[in-house]
């Protein structure tokens, strides 16, 4: 129980951070896309958007459904691997995750929606068959929880941040000790 309170503290003080430094429009999702040119989209046609991340990149192992979901210089900050700018490095991303855990599946626990930004909590499970990270084949099955925040301009993703329990990740493969009490 206290990790669990412990992670929703980390969770919230993560969040209220990036509130923070990249304060919430108080603009409607309508409005989120403020280029000439840019399609209108609705908080919900964002969330389904979002869905698509991890519904068809990351569950159907199909890193090209970026490039109808996400914007062409998206930045991302991929929690445990490196923050980059493209698509490319998008699919880079993925494919680590792909190559390391290549049974790796994502399933949509909550998502919240307001304006230009949703966020999607989810639980991955994965069997660590592939080089991950710098990390040998260990054989063992993972669960391990995140949480993603998308923003949206133009009716796609332009910025994503990715907070995920890697430790924990690391803890069932036998990487790191698990700690004791």
């Amino acid at each position: 129980m206290r990790r669990l309170a412990l992670v929703v503290a980390m969770l919230f003080v993560g969040f209220s951070t990036l509130l923070a430094v990249t304060p919430p429009s108080i603009a409607t999702a309508q409005d989120a896309t403020p280029a000439a040119g840019c399609p209108a989209t609705t908080e919900d046609e964002n969330e389904a958007t979002a869905r698509r991340w991890h519904d068809e990149a990351v569950n159907q192992h199909n890193p090209d459904v970026l490039d109808e979901i996400a914007a062409p210089d998206i930045i991302q900050h991929a929690g445990t691997l490196p923050d980059g700018v493209g698509l490319d490095h998008a699919k880079a991303v993925l494919g680590v995750l792909i190559t390391g855990f290549p049974d790796v599946k994502h399933t949509i626990e909550d998502a919240v929606t307001e304006d230009d930004r949703v966020v999607i909590r989810w639980t991955a499970t994965g069997t660590q068959t592939g080089e991950f990270q710098g990390i040998a084949p260990t054989g063992k099955q993972a669960t391990w929880t995140g949480v993603n925040v998308y923003r949206f301009e133009c009716g796609k993703i332009a910025e994503q941040w990715s907070e995920l329990d890697g430790i924990g990740r690391l803890q069932q493969l036998g990487v790191i000790a698990t700690p004791t009490p």
